[in-house]
């Protein structure tokens, strides 16, 4: 991903005038720690970042202290300028220390109006008229997940609705999110290819996140390099396995005091992890920082393939705000007595028996996972009403489409080639 190695004129000029100086001491850690890794943050989260400051900057001294005169009077109230509190970073112990605050839920709250009134500001500002972009998230529950029909849709409680598939072509049946996403036995060109290429895309729009290796494997092998796929973030969790590995290791070595734990997390932070990771990772240092943070942030995401698929999906739809978005999961291993699971160490390597797939437990974790990922998106305005959702549950032949009354299927069932022209003409 080509990143801006120097800041916007207007926010380097704010910064040079002291808007800082104006942040309540709860908004330090955050707004510092971004600064300082602006060159690893996706474009929305840069965009963020610039509307509070710039916000704050063209406000009078008068007028910013009533933006955060909520603010200031809860951090008050919590105590936090008698706290051990890191303004230079977000730290475990900051963290622990508001949420043990019986105000923390009213500061998130005021938090969260000052940053709600800085983008209605700036959406104000800049003003163009465009369409909002149509978005897709695909997700794929392969065939060899046992789900049962009567059960399967029951927890999205009527917010899409079951569609039928035939995915039969000229050469027999094949994998239907495959033959969406583009294959060798697709006749149109699939949808990572067409979201990829639309006019001023940039990397972070189109990601595909896969709990084994097949999706980065294909389209590594059929574009021929990490460069000739820039358009798009390829993430295999059977890819990063050596990251994976000597991640939960370094992991391993914390202790359970808070303090320490910080010190471990800023050990891990500075890390050199190029050696770790496949070359689509190493390429580039904004998935590569990602992908240190996903970690970092634990969710079993290390550990557990789909965990990995859902937390992955989840961090890049808060983060990055793709409008394309396809995520498969895939069959885990059971978890083997006596090991430090909890504690992210490897258990295939403390642990001698032989690792047994858990299809029932996949199956599972797949369905409810599945459903996450679309929950997750649609805790943010961008999918809430442009926005296709589908998933497959491959064993089936069925998919469950949620989406606005524009898009267009047919309505109890469809071929994968007229689904395919749908979804591309959705995202075109």
């Amino acid at each position: 991903m080509q990143t801006q190695k120097t800041m916007d004129a207007k926010l380097q000029e704010a910064l040079d005038q002291g808007v800082l100086a104006r942040l309540p001491l709860t908004f330090l850690p955050f707004v510092n720690q971004q600064l300082r890794q602006w060159d690893y943050l996706f474009p929305n989260e840069r965009q963020s970042v610039e509307r509070l400051l710039l916000f704050v900057a063209a406000l009078s001294p008068e007028q910013s202290e009533a933006l955060f005169r909520d603010v200031v009077q809860l951090e008050t109230k919590m105590g936090v300028r008698n706290w051990q509190f890191s303004t230079s970073e977000q730290t475990i112990l900051n963290s622990s220390q508001l949420a043990r605050s019986p105000y923390f839920q009213d500061w998130r709250q005021a938090v969260q109006s000052v940053f709600d009134r800085a983008d209605k500001h700036a959406l104000k500002m800049n003003e163009t008229g465009l369409r909002p972009s149509n978005r897709l998230v695909l997700i794929d529950i392969p065939a060899s997940l046992p789900v049962q029909a009567e059960h399967l849709w029951r927890p999205w409680q009527g917010m899409g609705r079951p569609l039928k598939l035939d995915v039969s072509t000229e050469s027999g049946p094949h994998n239907a999110f495959e033959l969406l996403l583009g294959s060798s036995h697709s006749v149109l060109p699939g949808l990572l290819e067409r979201a990829s290429s639309r006019k001023q895309a940039s990397r972070a729009d189109t990601w595909t996140i896969d709990a084994g290796n097949g999706l980065p494997n294909s389209a590594l092998q059929s574009q021929g390099s990490p460069a000739s796929i820039a358009n798009a973030v390829l993430l295999s969790y059977g890819r990063l396995e050596l990251y994976r590995q000597s991640f939960s290791h370094e992991m391993n070595t914390m202790r359970k005091d808070l303090t320490d734990a910080d010190a471990v997390y800023d050990r891990l932070r500075a890390l050199d992890v190029g050696p770790w990771c496949p070359p689509e990772v190493v390429a580039d240092p904004v998935v590569r920082e990602f992908i240190r943070s996903l970690f970092l942030s634990g969710n079993g995401a290390v550990i557990f393939g789909n965990s990995f698929v859902e937390w992955a999906a989840s961090e890049a739809l808060r983060r990055a705000r793709p409008t394309f978005l396809a995520a498969r999961f895939g069959v885990r291993s059971k978890p083997k007595p006596f090991t430090g699971v909890a504690v992210f160490e490897n258990p295939d390597q403390i642990n001698p028996l032989p690792p047994v797939d858990d299809l029932e437990g996949s199956a599972v974790d797949a369905q409810r996972l599945a459903l996450y990922i679309w929950l997750a998106a649609s805790r943010f305005d961008e999918y809430r009403t442009s926005t296709v959702c589908v998933c497959i549950a491959e064993s089936l032949g069925q998919a469950y489409v949620v989406a606005p009354p524009e898009f267009v299927v047919d309505s109890d069932s469809t071929s994968i080639g007229r689904l395919g022209q749908a979804l591309r003409a959705w995202i075109a």
